[in-house]
């Protein structure tokens, strides 16, 4: 070959080297550095003059040097491209001292001279400090970190792991991550494993199925897991979090037991009431005609104190039958059915008012921006009606008015239903929506003591709130939110 195109292919290749983004170092078969480019200067802090001619040790820690010389004479007894010291940690030195993790890579280059040998040298130093940065952020995880290969081996776990399965880290790394799986799923695992890395994405793993971890002691336990596929320097790895469920699925478990028991007594209640409501009304009837029969056959024979009596008796058994209907209604609030529509909440209070027909000088003033509502009517009725009956019916003034107002808010609207009645005490407030409360005597008052708590638990079930505004003296205000059904 001609003398000028060897130097020509000799100068393109000095150039290829000095281009390189890594170091680039060439040295003889006496281990004799040859050449150098740019980066290996860099990187081990020599300038070219002080690297050209010298051993090739220089390079290395001083614990690596005695060795060196036999690795090099087995590479060029058995030339051939391959990494150097792998599964092997390799480190270099530079010029002030300081060590450096670093990955090599040889290629040999027959001469007319001899075997040489180009080494490409990679500063690992930034990766390694992502990793080690990589490792502390999975050690710290509050769940189970486990990383495996795509043949299902161990190469990383942190402490939670080891807490969970109860093995020491010792005992996980470089084993299967079969190990960590009840029996009855290791067949089905490869294939699952397989389908993830040709597929990888974060994601949950077993998606709509119970998983369950195996520990050291044999014991298995419900667990949670997400699938993160890592891009590492030799190959794809999946890192599982693992979280132990136990304690979750024990209280779901206790929760449905809860709901179960709650159902039960609910429907008792619900019984309870229907047949008291029902079976208890016909022998008052049964009472309060016999009281109406001794009436009329002793007509005027009766002493005053003895129809006073009997009058007492039937307005007692009014009042208990009309006990039991508020109780049935009780029962019965939020667990009908009615249909969800447009409810015109303005025409809705005015037939409510007009059907409460009392003898009492009371007005109504309803807003004219009382909103049309997506919701069920029954429930919103009940609670306008008791409200507004309440209102009539304890009002002590000769003449009265009832305001009713709406306003937006957050999920729906914002009711408000104000007297100017003689108010409750602040004292009392707290009371009067619970059952069978009433703040005056039993045979004073026409009512049940039921009205606000059905009027409060109406509401909660729609899940909104119902709160009183009053100084005791200048009547009641009434606010309760109600939710608006979507379309």
């Amino acid at each position: 070959m001609d003398d000028a195109v060897v130097q020509g292919q000799e100068g393109q290749f000095r150039q290829i080297v000095e281009m390189a983004p890594y170091a680039i170092v060439m040295i003889g078969e006496g281990g004799l550095i040859e050449m150098v480019n740019r980066q290996a200067e860099t990187i081990f802090g020599y300038s070219r003059t002080e690297l050209l001619g010298q051993a090739i040790e220089v390079l290395l820690p001083e614990r690596f040097r005695r060795v060196h010389p036999a690795h090099r004479a087995s590479f060029v007894a058995q030339p051939s491209p391959r990494l150097m010291g792998i599964g092997r940690d390799l480190f270099g030195r530079r010029k002030d001292g300081g060590e450096f993790p670093i990955e090599i890579g040889l290629t040999p280059i027959k001469s007319a001279e001899g075997i040489k040998v180009v080494s490409a040298i990679v500063d690992l130093s930034e990766r390694k400090r992502q990793e080690e940065q990589f490792r502390q952020v999975v050690e710290m995880a509050p769940n189970g970190m486990v990383m495996i290969d795509k043949s299902g081996v161990i190469e990383m776990v942190n402490s939670q792991a080891e807490a969970i399965f109860g093995y020491s880290r010792s005992e996980l790394l470089g084993q299967s991550i079969d190990m960590l799986l009840p029996a009855r799923f290791r067949g089905g695992h490869p294939h699952h494993r397989a389908a993830y890395f040709s597929d990888p994405s974060p994601r949950a793993m077993g998606s709509g199925r119970d998983l369950y971890g195996l520990r050291k002691d044999g014991s298995e336990f419900p667990v949670e897991i997400g699938l993160n596929p890592i891009m590492t320097a030799t190959g794809l790895k999946v890192l599982s979090a693992i979280v132990d469920i136990t304690a979750r699925k024990q209280s779901e478990l206790q929760l449905s037991n809860l709901v179960g028991q709650l159902t039960r007594s609910n429907d008792d209640l619900n019984n309870f009431a229907y047949v008291a409501s029902h079976d208890l009304k016909s022998p008052l009837r049964g009472v309060d005609q016999l009281a109406t029969w001794i009436a009329e056959d002793l007509g005027d024979s009766l002493s005053h104190e003895t129809q006073e009596h009997l009058r007492l008796m039937r307005s007692r058994i009014g009042r208990m039958e009309m006990l039991l209907d508020d109780l049935l209604a009780y029962s019965r609030v939020g667990q009908s059915d009615n249909p969800v529509g447009a409810v015109n909440t303005g025409n809705l209070v005015r037939d409510i008012f007009e059907l409460a027909a009392s003898q009492k000088n009371i007005q109504l003033v309803a807003a004219q921006d009382l909103p049309v509502l997506r919701t069920q009517k029954v429930p919103l009725e009940l609670v306008l009606r008791n409200l507004i009956n309440n209102a009539i019916k304890h009002h002590d003034k000769p003449q009265g008015t009832i305001w009713v107002q709406a306003q937006p808010c957050a999920g729906g609207y914002e009711f408000l239903v104000r007297d100017d009645g003689p108010g409750i005490p602040p004292e009392h407030q707290k009371r009067v929506f619970t059952i069978f409360q009433t703040l005056k005597p039993r045979d004073e008052v026409e009512g049940s003591g039921m009205g606000l708590a059905i009027v409060k638990k109406a509401v909660e079930t729609v899940g909104g709130v119902v709160t009183l505004e009053s100084d005791g003296k200048l009547g009641s205000a009434f606010r309760f939110t109600w939710p608006i059904k979507p379309d």
